[in-house]
């Protein structure tokens, strides 16, 4: 193991052995473990055309040099002292470009996370190992031009060369027949060799090809002059090009042309040899978006976690390889390998979708604005309810830019919006989800043909199970989480850890005996009422339980597109993006649901939910409504939102951040401890966060440590969890605190799971 950092680099570690000193190239490479620092091996001769910074090695590591993956960071030819150990072998050569090793080496700072973990995620897996097959080459020996052959064994040899073929296409060329070559492999005169070769690249994940895309000047969205203000984002975002980087926040209306402005700016990219990365945040959003592109570009690649390995393998190559113009995708297009990078979109950019949840713990958002500094090119962010992070960001950073679409497009209207206060009501005394104002206006909507569009951001049938006697909770054995029922199946269902069990139709307490009643009704009960009320009307569903397979969400979309289907009701991902011109009724239920939660961004978060359903009404000419059932109708959240107006939301919701010391105001990281073993969890969390405040009054005295705390969500997956919450400056201080941690070996607690969440989504 290296135990001795190298004086040129606070990261490079080298293995002091004896030996004289030598000169040749040495590589830096972050390896595939839980390590923060960067390890140097020698590149022997035959790799040396190979190894460069982006490279997919192995490397043997630890005391037994087992061979573990790593990535090349740099290559340098200088003379080391000590005798080193060679790389082992080449995995991918070209991976990774200089630019993304760059960008993987600043998400391993920022977000705490190391370097060889951070940059093996940067391409998938099918890319940085791709699968390999099988193939046998033939090659005639020296010896068989002196042998003694019959005339079509001379053939066979003469048609071979000097040069190797591989067998299959070789047995297929007219005149060669397998027999005789098998007989000259008997008799030594052929030679034949096994390889492993990556598997050829076909089937790429292109939405056109170049016969299959109109033209330009066929394209009816060509047609309609842009508004002024477009016009005029338009001009700002392109005019752009050759200037210092730039950030542009586009902030418009629900409807007022944003798509359309990417879509010009994108043009305009691809018309000066450059290509354009577009970010959204759910998979279902790129149907919409790539039939939209695929009538304006004829080159355009989809990458998100669903594509099979093969074609994001396909698609992966075809983009590193400059064939292709705009790469549409989820959080991990951010890395898409574009030698010709010149924009970069991200749309819905406030969406929580954009922060993964898997190491590294990054947001797609903040890295897109990473890479676009460090390649020199514009980044569009566009919202109708951006994050208070990005619109403090644009109000005070010199490099942000803010572009405001303030009206709809074309004769299209921002609907009437009407708020209906539920009544309050015990748990289990509701029998209707659906108001009776709501049920009047969708008997409207049905009955002039067109559609509704109906929101409940609650899977199941219903959220809580309870006994009616006693009153006790139906909870999950593995977090404490309330078990919801799924009516299909019957099953009792986690949301947080996934366990499913047969629903109890008694108390789980024996001596109680009573009945086990349904509380807090889901999605699935109010499609029961809906087909109840409506029974000739056509129900389309859109959750998590109904859309599994990666073609459900275009297959749902379509349809409903299509006109063939009349209500359209779902989770959040009906909120976001969607344009349906059809759609003349909006209807939210249990709007302020989640206003209660323990969590600063809660009323951030209903305010966009709401703001965004109710923009997928009236997306084209003629009137449209929105009805928004909630608790209480006073709450600022549910006041500015059927309002339509985000800036009332912000000068409201900014002052109570700055007085509490929140985002945008300040950094945060939150540390998470969690371990099966009683009372382990808590005493390290308590030790961790004693430590990171003696770190943290070394660095600044700004620096804010609490904790550890349980969790709001205390147990899950059989593990108790603790958290500890840091909040510092904009200045950088959580890092070189976590930094600090990490050089001193200081932060790494004893227990079974230990997560570092910088500028953290989820607070549960």
């Amino acid at each position: 193991m290296p135990h001795a950092p190298d004086t040129n680099s606070r990261q490079l570690w080298l293995v002091p052995q004896a030996g004289s000193s030598s000169f040749g190239p040495v590589a830096e490479v972050a390896i595939a473990v839980r390590s923060f620092h960067l390890y140097s091996y020698t590149v022997p001769q035959p790799l040396a055309a190979l190894v460069q910074p982006g490279t997919f090695l192995r490397v043997p590591y630890g005391r037994r040099a087992r061979l573990v993956p790593g990535v090349c960071v740099a290559v340098a030819q200088r003379e080391w002292k000590h005798t080193l150990q060679p790389v082992a072998e080449v995995i991918a050569a070209e991976a990774l470009g200089e630019t993304l090793v760059k960008l993987g080496l600043w998400i391993s700072e920022y977000y705490a996370c190391p370097p060889g973990l951070t940059l093996m995620s940067l391409a998938p897996a099918a890319a940085r190992n791709p699968p390999l097959r099988r193939t046998f080459y033939l090659k005639a020996s020296p010896t068989a031009a002196a042998a003694e052959l019959t005339p079509r064994q001379r053939l066979v040899i003469e048609a071979l060369g000097s040069a190797e073929h591989p067998r299959r296409a070789f047995l297929g060329k007219p005149g060669i027949s397998a027999s005789i070559v098998r007989k000259l492999i008997e008799r030594g005169f052929i030679e034949q060799v096994e390889k492993r070769e990556p598997r050829p690249i076909v089937d790429l994940a292109f939405s056109t090809t170049d016969e299959g895309a109109l033209p330009a000047s066929a394209c009816p969205e060509d047609e309609y002059c842009l508004t002024p203000e477009q016009q005029a984002a338009l001009d700002e975002i392109s005019g752009s090009s050759g200037e210092p980087f730039r950030v542009f926040l586009l902030f418009g209306v629900p409807g007022s042309g944003k798509t359309e402005v990417y879509v010009r700016t994108i043009r305009r990219v691809i018309a000066a040899g450059r290509q354009a990365i577009f970010l959204v945040p759910e998979i279902a959003l790129t149907t919409q978006l790539v039939e939209r592109l695929a009538r304006r570009f004829k080159r355009v690649a989809v990458l998100h976690s669903r594509l099979p390995e093969r074609q994001r393998r396909s698609a992966y190559a075809a983009i590193r390889a400059g064939t292709v113009d705009v790469v549409i995708g989820t959080r991990s297009a951010v890395f898409a390998p574009c030698p010709r990078l010149g924009l970069i979109v991200v749309d819905e950019e406030q969406d929580s979708s954009f922060k993964s949840l898997s190491t590294p713990l990054l947001h797609a958002r903040d890295v897109a604005i990473k890479r676009g500094q460090l390649e020199g090119v514009p980044v569009v962010l566009g919202s109708a309810t951006p994050a208070l992070e990005t619109w403090h960001n644009a109000q005070t950073l010199p490099h942000y830019r803010l572009l405001r679409l303030p009206q709809r497009v074309g004769s299209a209207t921002l609907p009437k919006v009407r708020v209906v206060q539920t009544a309050a009501r015990e748990l289990g005394q509701t029998t209707t989800l659906i108001s009776p104002e709501l049920l009047h206006l969708l008997s409207e909507t049905l009955a002039a043909g067109d559609q509704a569009l109906l929101l409940h951001n609650r899977r199941g049938y219903a959220v809580h199970l309870r006994c009616t006697r006693c009153g006790l909770t139906v909870r999950c054995s593995g977090c404490g989480g309330m078990l919801v029922y799924h009516q299909p199946d019957q099953q009792a269902r986690c949301h947080r850890c996934g366990q499913a069990e047969p629903a109890p139709q008694t108390c789980l307490d024996r001596t109680c005996g009573g009945r086990i009643e349904r509380v807090r009704l889901a999605i699935q009960r109010l499609e029961e009422e809906l087909r109840r009320t409506f029974p000739t009307a056509r129900l389309l569903r859109l959750d998590r339980d109904t859309m599994r397979r990666r073609e459900d969400y275009a297959a749902a979309l379509q349809s409903f597109e299509a006109g063939q289907a009349d209500i359209m009701l779902g989770t959040q991902m009906v909120a976001k993006g969607l344009d349906f011109p059809r759609v003349r009724l909006v209807g939210v239920i249990d709007a302020d649901a989640t206003l209660w939660m323990p969590d600063f961004r809660a009323a951030e978060q209903v305010f966009q939910l709401v703001t965004q359903v109710v923009g997928r009404a009236g997306r084209r000419e003629g009137s449209s409504l929105a009805l928004v059932q909630c608790a209480d109708r006073s709450t600022p959240a549910i006041r500015y939102a059927v309002q339509l107006d985000y800036e009332g939301f912000a000068r409201h919701e900014l002052p109570l951040r700055h007085r509490h010391f929140y985002p945008p105001y300040a950094r945060m990281a939150r540390l998470i401890l969690a371990d099966a073993r009683p009372g382990r969890a808590r005493q390290e969390a308590d030790a961790l966060a004693n430590l990171l405040r003696d770190l943290a009054a070394r660095i600044s005295p700004h620096l804010h440590v609490s904790g550890g705390e349980p969790c709001t969500i205390p147990r899950l997956r059989q593990m108790n969890r603790y958290n500890i919450l840091v909040r510092g400056p904009r200045d950088g201080a959580i890092q070189r605190l976590l930094r600090l941690g990490v050089d001193e070996k200081r932060l790494s607690p004893p227990v079974q799971r230990f997560t570092i969440d910088v500028d953290p989504i989820d607070q549960l």
